[in-house]
């Protein structure tokens, strides 16, 4: 059975061309955890942090303290270096940054790979920008299928990129009502200017939120 678009599914996925929603987010990661902790841990850390692909695939073992709870953020295109907290989430074991990485260092371990990169290929040594691509591009399509098969729609291809994590964090932030200062940190930003090509939101969010302020007021 072929799934077919609504006129209003037509009209989101044409609206929101640069970043998954939440939903789809949850999709990608619990189909990355089902298949590879290496996988999961690197979409969620991509997603926490909002990484381009470069910089998720030259983070190294060193960047993790874990006495601090904290890992190193070296950003590219004359981005913030930072350092941010390693980020728990008790009840979504999907979105659990902290418990994503125990495992895959486990995992790694045991490996015995040599490299001091963060997430290895299969064959050894650090993982290509062009390889996090491929990957979270995958688990798009994987998560796709399912969505599908629940009569829901599938990811659009124009979002199966990872940069696309970058926007989907600025804008699950956004729409939680965090100060766009804030998220500037977080997204490593020089200026706020970079920023706001990340806060998208919604009309709907927009109208919704109109409405309970006028109540507020009048």
């Amino acid at each position: 059975l072929m799934f077919e678009q609504t006129e209003s599914q037509k009209t989101t996925a044409a609206n929101d061309l640069r970043h998954l929603s939440e939903a789809e987010l949850l999709d990608v990661l619990e189909c990355a955890r089902k298949v590879s902790s290496r996988d999961h841990a690197l979409l969620i850390v991509g997603f926490t942090h909002g990484l381009r692909n470069q910089e998720i695939a030259r983070l190294r073992l060193g960047d993790l303290n874990w006495k601090s709870q904290e890992i190193r953020i070296r950003r590219l295109k004359s981005s913030l270096n930072t350092v941010q907290p390693i980020v728990r989430h008790r009840g979504r074991p999907a979105l659990c940054e902290m418990t994503a990485l125990r495992v895959w260092l486990k995992e790694r371990r045991l490996g015995n790979d040599p490299s001091d990169f963060l997430f290895v290929s299969r064959k050894g040594g650090a993982l290509g920008q062009r390889q996090v691509n491929r990957l979270f591009a995958e688990y798009c399509e994987l998560a796709s299928k399912a969505r599908i098969a629940r009569h829901e729609a599938p990811i659009a291809k124009s979002v199966r990129h990872v940069h696309c994590l970058k926007h989907s964090r600025g804008t699950s932030l956004a729409e939680r009502g965090v100060n766009p200062y804030r998220i500037k940190l977080i997204l490593g930003h020089k200026s706020m200017a970079s920023t706001e090509r990340y806060l998208h939101g919604s009309q709907k969010q927009a109208w919704a939120d109109a409405q309970r302020l006028s109540m507020e007021v009048f």
